[in-house]
């Protein structure tokens, strides 16, 4: 009689065979995570050929970005190209960490790949495209983006665009360090995560292309004070990045698990609103997220204060010893 020996069981073949494929995935994080880094380095690309035109005297909005008319319409300039090629790469980003999980292909080279592209997809490509939407909307005044500017306002935006990619590179280089120690919480960020800072930059240009295609006064005076608003919101953004304040982990608090009816519900709206008003609902989603730290942690500062001060006349009023017969 023949005995068979090493006969793979249905089982165990479907294990082998799924582990092969986990392992032919095993580059897919790396890929992705380089696919973010270019989407960067391209929104830089538009960002500096919108300054071209700029340079030569052509109007951003004068120009066929794209060659489709449909895309022209979404995006109607170079800088609304770039800003959307970083929202590109945020997507990216949330799935290189999410496919090496899977792929149990997580190492310290990929993590601090990801760090390097998000230095260029999140800051150094959000505060470039605020440099060249500045430059757009002062073309033709003295108020010039430069260190060396003779206004205040341009020193101060290219100040502020110095300050964001700093900013960027030191969180990153934190959470980097963070992340390898063993009481790492993941179910919180320290500080404004940097796709959520990149998103209120990439946010308020895209709303200023939108703007100039509105006629009424309102849109005009909404322009002008986005302009000025926007130096301030990126050094605001920048520190909110180094802050030690506690923000929400999005997809893991809205997303994930189960969640109460009421809340869907609240997803769908706004998945609603979005699909209507795409640009406004990005603005104020971002800028909503980059405000719930700070107003979260000034609510639980007050609690925690108030708390304090009923403890305090009671434990005064309090004898400091029990007394016998008390």
């Amino acid at each position: 009689m023949t005995i068979l020996t090493n006969i793979p069981t249905s089982s165990g073949g479907h294990l082998r065979t799924h582990r092969r494929r986990l392992k032919s995935l095993a580059f897919a994080p790396t890929l992705i995570t380089l696919a973010n880094l270019l989407c960067g380095f391209a929104a830089v690309h538009f960002a500096l050929r919108a300054m071209y035109d700029l340079g030569a005297g052509i109007s951003p909005h004068e120009v066929m970005t794209l060659q489709k008319p449909a895309l022209e319409r979404m995006l109607p300039s170079f800088m609304s190209v770039g800003a959307s090629l970083v929202i590109l790469g945020m997507i990216l980003d949330c799935f290189d960490g999410l496919i090496a999980r899977v792929t149990t292909s997580t190492t310290n080279f990929g993590g601090q790949l990801d760090s390097l592209a998000d230095v260029i997809t999140f800051g150094v490509a959000p505060a470039t495209l605020m440099v060249a939407f500045m430059t757009s909307e002062l073309a033709g005044s003295s108020i010039m983006p430069s260190p060396i500017s003779e206004h205040a306002l341009g020193r101060l935006t290219w100040v502020a665009a110095a300050i964001y990619v700093a900013m960027t590179a030191v969180r990153l280089a934190r959470y980097n360090v963070e992340h390898a120690k063993a009481d790492f919480d993941y179910r919180v960020f320290r500080g404004l995560p940097s796709p959520g800072a990149a998103a209120i930059m990439v946010g308020l240009v895209l709303f200023q292309d939108h703007l100039l295609l509105q006629e009424h006064s309102l849109a005009f005076g909404l322009r002008r004070g986005v302009v000025y608003a926007t130096p301030f919101v990126a050094m605001a953004s920048a520190f909110l990045m180094v802050s030690r304040i506690p923000y929400r982990r999005f997809h893991r608090t809205y997303l994930l698990g189960r969640q109460p009816f009421g809340q869907f519900l609240i997803v769908m709206a706004v998945v609603a609103v979005f699909l209507a008003f795409k640009v406004e609902t990005l603005v104020v989603l971002t800028i909503l997220y980059g405000l719930s730290g700070p107003l979260h942690w000034a609510v639980r500062f007050a609690r925690g204060q108030r708390k304090t001060a009923t403890a305090e006349p009671a434990a005064q009023g309090a004898p400091p010893f029990p007394r016998v017969g008390d």
